[in-house]
């Protein structure tokens, strides 16, 4: 099997169902078609991982070729014409989907992916109408827990490998592998090992047919009660992440965020987020919703509205810089927070205030120069997602100012009258050792 060579300028022509395409050299036809948004059915092709070609879903018809090839493995020459519709590919299709099928559960109404599996539409659009398999099914393990957030169905589960190909190739650990052999092959744990490295949760988005699911999202929603898919950033560390969030909105509970999924993008993050950005930063009762203000009065703290909290707080200050002036007063922003927040505190310190006590970095990663990769693909060690921002707006102290630790020091020794903390935890994981002693003095 021969085709015309490659031409020099580059670039290559071919076509595809009678449409002439250019592709850079060395594309393949699987992703030439994707990039023309001509859909070639595929479970195993996934762009963030090495080839492997084994679902055989994307089989396409090309001239001079004897037999069906799979698109997803096979590069674009000059010159040659694809079809992936036709009798031959479409009774391959059906036969690859029955094959599928054959001891797959017919478990879609209680299975975290019916609704958005690609399974199900495939099997609607290309698949037989009925099965002819009158035997008993092979049964498998189900709702196996083999790792801290994923629960795996065996039984579902159609062997496309990306999640073994993600473990082994991308995060490096290795942990999944395809045990036993015909008929009777599954994906499987190597002894000893769980699937617990800080990337794990992305396997749940790459698998096709909900055999690899969330425990903490499972049996919770539909994707059909997930009435917004909102773009957001993740605040998990300094990398940034882009992330999709998915909100259930009921009458009684209001919004509520279910999932955090990775939004791809090639400059940041890929197609990949970690396990902490995925499971450790949604609230911990999953609900978009703000506590409100309190006072201390007597010894005791009350709930007060909004204008009656801002009001004391004013009164307090104005008291406080007549009396002391404003180095009695230090701020410590956290770099948790927005540009836009970042930049009202600095206008409240230098315009308001006055003073030269200001400061954001209460982690030793938040020094100049302390935040590195923790690992060769996201993680950073500075967790908190925006000192840069905090940096550039000149979260910094003044000219004979504290920073965040003389701060502390400054309020256990009694120099500071005050101290405004604005979303940081002093106390928090991580936080200042000299927080905790200045707090209880």
């Amino acid at each position: 099997m021969s085709w015309p060579g490659t031409r020099g300028s580059g670039v290559l022509t071919f076509s595809l169902n009678g449409k002439t395409l250019t592709v850079p050299p060395g594309s393949t036809i699987l992703e030439a078609a994707l990039a023309e948004g001509i859909e070639i059915p595929h479970y195993c092709y996934h762009p963030g991982l090495p080839v492997e070609g084994s679902c055989r879903m994307c089989q396409v018809e090309v001239e001079r070729s004897p037999k069906l090839l799979v698109a997803c493995a096979t590069p674009v020459a000059e010159g040659m014409v694809v079809r992936s519709g036709g009798e031959k590919v479409e009774k391959a299709r059906r036969a690859v989907l029955e094959f599928y099928l054959l001891n797959h559960p017919l478990d879609c109404p209680v299975c975290d992916k019916g609704g958005e599996c690609p399974l199900q539409d495939y099997t609607l659009r290309f698949g037989p109408g009925a099965s002819r398999y009158t035997e008993a099914k092979v049964k498998r393990v189900k709702h196996k827990k083999i790792g801290p957030h994923i629960v795996f169905d065996a039984e579902r589960c159609i062997l496309c490998t990306r999640c073994v190909r993600f473990c082994r190739d991308v995060v490096g650990t290795g942990e999944l592998g395809v045990a036993f052999r015909g008929a009777r092959s599954e994906i499987a744990l190597f002894p000893g090992k769980e699937l617990d490295n800080p990337y794990s949760g992305n396997v749940i988005d790459l698998c096709p047919v909900g055999a690899l699911t969330s425990e903490r999202y499972r049996f919770q929603a539909r994707p059909w009660d997930l009435v917004k898919q909102e773009p957001s950033v993740c605040p998990g560390c300094s990398r940034g992440c882009n992330t999709v969030l998915d909100v259930r909105h009921l009458e009684r509970k209001g919004p509520e965020i279910l999932r955090v999924r990775p939004r791809h993008n090639r400059e940041v993050n890929g197609y990949w987020i970690c396990d902490i950005g995925r499971f450790e930063t949604l609230p911990a009762v999953g609900r978009c919703r703000l506590r409100g203000p309190a006072l201390r009065r007597d010894g005791v703290l009350e709930a007060a509205s909004v204008p009656e909290a801002v009001a004391a707080l004013g009164s307090r200050l104005a008291t406080l810089l007549r009396e002391a002036g404003p180095g009695a007063i230090g701020i410590i922003a956290s770099s948790l927070l927005t540009c836009e927040e970042l930049y009202l505190v600095k206008r409240l310190a230098t315009d308001v205030l006055g003073t030269p006590h200001l400061d954001f970095r209460v982690r030793p990663a938040q020094r100049e120069g302390g935040d590195a990769a923790e690992d060769h693909l996201l993680l950073r060690t500075d967790r908190t997602p925006n000192s840069e921002g905090a940096r550039r707006l000149g979260i910094l102290p003044g000219p004979g100012g504290y920073d965040a630790v003389g701060m502390l020091r400054a309020a256990r020794a009694g120099d500071l009258k005050a101290l405004l903390v604005f979303g940081e935890d002093l106390l928090g994981e991580a936080a200042l050792p000299e927080a905790g002693e200045a707090l209880a003095a």
